[in-house]
């Protein structure tokens, strides 16, 4: 992990269709699809357009099966070349970063995430909002740790893709997948803890992330934000800012090898470090 120029990380706003495998869904036809769809029925609308499979990540005795695209290449010069309003009206055709599936695979910086959350025992009622989730693999893992999840992206196919996983997992009852727009914030929820990885490569994207994480988590001494980057991220300017509302700490972490080659998408070189953040309020 749609709003224009919001990447891998929101929602759309207004009263805009969206472009959901090809075809013209509204809002609410998106939303009954996530809450009420089975999972054959999601998978029987997701094989009519792609070829995809399931792939086993592992972490410890944990173990996920998650929806991949079978043919990465194929999807991505579809997405280069075909004009999309996910990437906003002035876009169009090859639209550089915004034009890939940022959400469609699985990010060496969301496995140190989910082995995080593996680590923490759940208290009463806390749950975790996963913002930019794409398939949602650091949230599946909460879920699978006890918690109850949100697993959230601005792409309609990320959603889908999500869903499925937490379906296939057996957490449909434990995850809620949605919409959410750190961007143009109108979501109205607060969270114990807001998770995610990747969500720092761009710099438009930092004053509204920051305002966001201010916004929508609790205010109480256990609260945290955990983010996950390449180490290579430049994010100094945001740390910055956010060192005025949060107390924060950052962690050097190997990323384990990615399970799954992704031909053609920067950034799955094996064995890169991961920085992972962790924001307390202050």
């Amino acid at each position: 992990m749609a709003k224009p120029n919001t990447g891998k990380a929101g929602a759309p706003t207004g009263n805009s269709r969206l472009q959901l495998l090809s075809r013209s869904v509204s809002k609410s036809e998106l939303s009954r699809l996530l809450s009420q769809a089975s999972l054959d029925q999601l998978l029987e609308l997701v094989s009519a357009r792609h070829a995809v499979h399931f792939e086993t990540v592992r972490i410890g005795e944990d173990v996920l099966e998650c929806l991949q695209l079978s043919d990465m290449e194929a999807y991505i010069e579809q997405r280069l070349n075909v004009p999309s309003p996910e990437v906003g009206p002035e876009a169009g055709a090859g639209a550089g970063i915004d034009a890939l599936p940022l959400w469609a695979k699985i990010w060496p910086a969301s496995l140190p995430l989910a082995m995080y959350m593996r680590g923490v025992v759940p208290g009463s009622g806390e749950r975790v909002l996963e913002i930019g989730a794409g398939l949602g693999l650091a949230g599946l893992f909460a879920a699978k740790r006890g918690f109850s999840v949100v697993l959230s992206d601005i792409v309609p196919e990320a959603l889908l893709f999500a869903r499925i996983n937490a379906l296939r997992n057996g957490l449909g009852d434990t995850v809620v997948v949605q919409p959410v727009n750190f961007i143009h914030d109108d979501h109205p929820e607060r969270y114990h803890r807001i998770i995610a990885s990747e969500v720092l490569y761009r710099e438009l994207f930092f004053d509204p992330l920051l305002s966001f994480l201010r916004t929508h988590l609790e205010p109480t001494a256990t609260a945290e934000v955990l983010l996950s980057a390449n180490a290579g991220r430049r994010a100094i300017k945001f740390f910055a800012s956010a060192k005025d509302y949060f107390q924060i700490s950052r962690s050097c972490v190997p990323s384990p090898v990615p399970v799954v080659d992704f031909q053609g998408l920067p950034g799955t070189e094996a064995n890169q470090e991961t920085y992972l953040y962790r924001l307390r309020p202050r």
